[in-house]
């Protein structure tokens, strides 16, 4: 009876840290989550929640300076005067990023906060629309030649600064095509934009799409030769690219599904990672075209693999998930109009 007794201890006091740790890896994932999605509130009680695990040193400086920057009370550092305006101007929208996602509730009054703080920076106070004072925001951080992005990722305004750009053509063999694409390379960044700050440099956008090309945002992979980058950049972008020449006006969350089950259709060592990403930031709302994407596409895969909700894909034999993944996206260009460009 002792040693039953004493095996049991044994096992609890083995199997409770185990526990605590599992509970707050998933915490922080969940607070990363919410953060994609501008939602500090949520974060925040997911933070707190893992406030009494044994966390490792990453997670634990992610979960500090999380709290701290959405902290209402803590303000971030402002640039000296004698600061380039691309810093002045980043400043600004680092300020819009905090409010918005401490009070998302708010989100359209902060940005009109935003457009002011620009109007000031520019010594424009004729300005007071969003755009006008984005636009000529972004022309002046590009006479003191530093390369710009902004307008809108997710739910927040954004604004990616890099000062070096290389290019290349490739060619990616897509699961229905081969497309051919040029890659813009960006590095040496100064933002990589509100979800990489808010997140703090935890996760964040890796490249985006445009007419002439694939841009990646070159330190988010560890290397552009392995398949992480293969699969979560240049699958994903180039379908972006395929599915742009095909058809015109496709809403921005069946892009993003459809981009999706190309990176599980590609995806052979990188398939938990891929998959684990889809499951970390799920959403309810199509606005929010990648949460909401990551969901159907989930649901997508669990339905035709016989999955009951929830269900583990991860447990599914890789080749029948790459397979499930790719009839997927083929069921979804049969519904479609036929494409404009030639599909192989």
């Amino acid at each position: 009876m002792r040693t039953t007794i004493l095996a049991l201890m044994l096992a609890t006091m083995t199997t409770a840290p185990a526990i605590a740790q599992d509970a707050g890896r998933a915490a922080i994932a969940e607070a990363a989550g919410a953060l994609l999605q501008a939602d500090g509130p949520r974060a925040r009680a997911h933070l707190g929640a893992a406030g009494g695990a044994d966390l490792n040193p990453a997670d634990t400086a992610f979960r500090t300076c999380v709290l701290q920057r959405l902290d209402p009370a803590w303000i971030p550092e402002p640039p000296a005067a004698s600061e380039p305006f691309a810093q002045q101007a980043l400043h600004a929208y680092r300020q819009y990023w905090r409010a918005a996602s401490i009070a998302p509730d708010r989100r359209e009054a902060e940005e009109a906060n935003l457009a002011g703080r620009l109007a000031l920076l520019l010594q424009r106070p004729d300005v007071s629309d969003m755009d006008a004072a984005e636009e000529l925001t972004l022309a002046r951080i590009r006479g003191e030649g530093v390369h710009v992005l902004g307008g809108r990722t997710g739910r927040l305004r954004d604004l990616m600064l890099w000062n070096r750009q290389d290019e290349r053509d490739t060619e990616v063999r897509l699961p229905e095509r081969r497309q051919q694409v040029r890659i813009f390379l960006l590095d040496d960044f100064v933002s990589r934009g509100w979800s990489n700050w808010m997140t703090c440099d935890r996760t964040g956008t890796g490249g985006w799409v445009k007419p002439e090309g694939l841009y990646a945002i070159v330190p988010v992979y560890s290397s552009l030769e392995d398949e992480g980058f293969a699969v979560t950049f240049l699958g994903h972008e180039a379908q972006h690219f395929a599915d742009n020449a095909s058809w015109t006006g496709m809403p921005d969350w069946e892009l993003e599904f459809r981009a999706k089950l190309t990176e599980v259709a590609m995806a052979r060592e990188t398939r938990l990672r891929v998959l684990g990403r889809f499951v970390q930031n799920q959403g309810d709302d199509p606005t929010e075209p990648h949460s909401y994407a990551n969901r159907r596409v989930l649901s997508a895969l669990r339905d035709r693999l016989g999955l009951r909700a929830g269900g583990d894909l991860g447990a599914v034999e890789p080749s029948a998930l790459r397979a499930a993944a790719v009839a997927e996206l083929r069921a979804d260009t049969a519904r479609r109009p036929t494409p404009l460009a030639s599909v192989d």
